[in-house]
C-alpha cells in the first residue's frame, strides 16, 4: 500500500487486497481457495455496500460456486454453492500481513493471494480458471471522493446525471417500491431542466448532511464509531456517510473501526500544531483475536500521507513497539520523529489537517460488545488532564 492508492478511501496497510467484480447473470462463478496458514477474511457486498453473508470458510481451503437469483442447475460434487441475492456483487479478500503474535507473514499472504483462482463454471470444468492478476498500485491512483466532491461543488447537475447512469447500470440491483417511484419522479423532473437550481442546492445540502452525519457521530473522546456497517436497513444517511469515510468496511464481527478528526480540546487535528500523543492505558488496549492498528489519513481525501519512511501505521504487531513502564502504549502522531521516542511508536502525519483510524480485527471484550471508547488524542505540548477524564474499555 502507498499514498498512490486513492480510489478507495481509508485504505489499510495491514492486509494485502484481492478483489473481483463477480458476474453471475448467466452462469455461476467459481472461486478456488487453497489451504493456507495465512489469516484472511472474505467480504462480499452489493453495489450499495450491503454485506452479503456467506458460508465461506476462512480456516480451510475450498471450492465455491457463486450463483445468481433464481439459478437452477447442477454443480460438481466438490463445489459448495453460495447463493447470491444479486447478480453483480463485489468480492474482497483481505489477507493479514502479520499474525496475531506479531510474526511478519507478508510473504505467506502474497503466496496465498497469488494462488487464488476464479472464473465461470465452464472455465472450471475445463481446468482453466484465471490466476490472480497483481496490478500496480498506480491502477488505483484516481481519487473518486475528491472528484465527486468537486463535481458536487462546481457542477451538481452533472453529478446527478452520473448518479442516474449508475442507478440504471445493468450491474446495479433494480430499485423497488417507494425507492423506484421516487427515482422515476426524480428522472422526470430532472429531464425538464426547470428545477436545476433547486436540484443543485439540494445536492450540495445533501452532501453537507452526509458529512455532518458522520463527523457528528462522536463519543466523549471525539472518536466516531458506527456499528451498523453493511447492515443499514433503511438508514440511508448512515450508508452514505460511511461510504464517504470508510468504503468497503467489514461488519462488526470482523472488524471494529474508530475514526477521529478532533483532539481532546475539540479542535481539528493538524500536524502544524507540532503533533499529538495517543496513549492506551493498560486496561484500555483494544482486545482482539488478531491485532489492532492506527493509521493516519489526509483529511480531504482520506488517503495515506506520503512520508520519507513509507510508514503509514502503528499496530500491535509493529516490530519494536515499546510499552511504557505502567503497561500503557503511547503512539506519537507527528510530522517528524519526536526526540526520545522509539521509531516504532511514531505515526507520521502531514503538516496540516489529518485524521486517524483505529482498526480492531476480530474484536473481543468491550470492543465486541460496543462499550469500548478509545482514549482522547492529546496535543504533545498540552499537559495531561486527570480530573475525571473519561476512560474507554467499558
Amino acid at each position: 500500500m502507498s499514498p498512490t492508492f486513492r480510489s478507495v478511501v481509508a485504505p489499510s496497510d495491514d492486509t494485502l487486497y484481492t478483489s473481483a467484480l463477480i458476474g453471475v447473470r448467466h452462469e455461476p462463478a467459481i472461486l478456488e481457495i487453497p489451504d493456507t496458514a495465512a489469516t484472511y477474511g472474505v467480504l462480499i457486498t452489493d453495489v450499495y455496500g450491503n454485506i452479503i453473508n456467506t458460508d465461506i470458510s476462512t480456516t480451510s481451503g475450498g471450492t465455491y460456486a457463486f450463483t445468481g437469483p433464481g439459478w437452477s442447475g447442477s454443480l460438481p460434487p466438490e463445489v459448495a454453492q453460495i447463493a447470491l441475492p444479486v447478480t453483480n456483487p463485489l468480492l474482497i479478500i483481505r489477507t493479514n500481513r502479520f499474525s496475531s503474535e506479531g510474526e511478519n507473514q507478508s510473504a505467506l499472504a502474497e503466496e496465498f493471494r497469488r494462488s487464488l483462482r476464479m472464473g465461470p463454471l465452464l472455465a472450471y470444468e475445463r481446468g482453466v480458471l484465471a490466476e490472480t492478476l497483481i496490478l500496480p498500485v498506480t491502477f488505483w491512483a484516481r481519487s473518486f471522493k475528491r472528484d465527486a466532491g468537486r463535481l458536487i461543488r462546481n457542477n451538481p447537475i452533472r453529478f446527478l446525471r452520473e448518479l442516474q447512469r449508475g442507478v440504471r447500470d445493468i450491474r446495479t440491483p433494480p430499485l423497488t417500491g417507494d425507492n423506484r417511484e421516487l427515482a422515476d419522479e426524480f428522472d422526470k423532473l430532472l429531464a425538464t431542466g426547470r428545477f436545476d437550481e433547486e436540484f443543485a442546492r439540494a445536492t450540495q445540502d445533501a452532501q453537507s448532511a452526509i458529512i455532518a452525519n458522520y463527523l457528528d457521530n462522536t463519543d466523549q473522546n471525539n472518536w466516531i464509531n458506527f456499528r451498523n456497517i453493511g447492515f443499514w436497513g433503511r438508514e440511508y444517511l448512515d450508508r452514505s456517510s460511511i461510504a464517504e469515510f470508510c468504503q468497503y468496511c467489514n461488519g462488526i464481527d470482523s472488524s471494529a473501526y474508530y475514526n477521529v478528526f478532533q483532539g481532546e480540546d475539540d479542535r481539528p487535528l493538524n500536524g502544524a500544531s507540532g503533533g499529538y500523543v495517543l496513549t492506551f492505558e493498560r486496561d484500555q488496549i483494544p482486545q482482539s483475536r488478531d491485532f489492532w492498528s492506527v493509521t493516519s489519513y489526509i483529511s480531504e481525501t482520506i488517503n495515506l500521507h506520503r512520508n520519507p519512511e513509507d510508514k503509514y501505521v502503528v499496530a500491535s504487531y509493529t516490530p519494536g513497539l515499546e510499552t511504557n513502564e505502567d503497561g500503557s502504549i503511547s503512539i506519537y502522531a507527528t510530522p517528524t520523529p519526536p526526540p526520545g521516542v522509539s521509531t516504532a511508536n511514531w505515526l507520521p502525519v502531514p503538516d496540516g489537517p489529518f485524521s486517524m483510524l483505529l482498526r480492531v480485527y476480530s474484536p473481543e471484550g468491550s470492543v465486541a460488545d460496543g462499550t469500548y471508547v478509545p482514549p482522547a488524542v492529546r496535543e504533545i505540548n498540552q499537559p495531561e488532564r486527570n480530573e475525571g477524564a473519561p476512560r474507554g474499555g467499558g
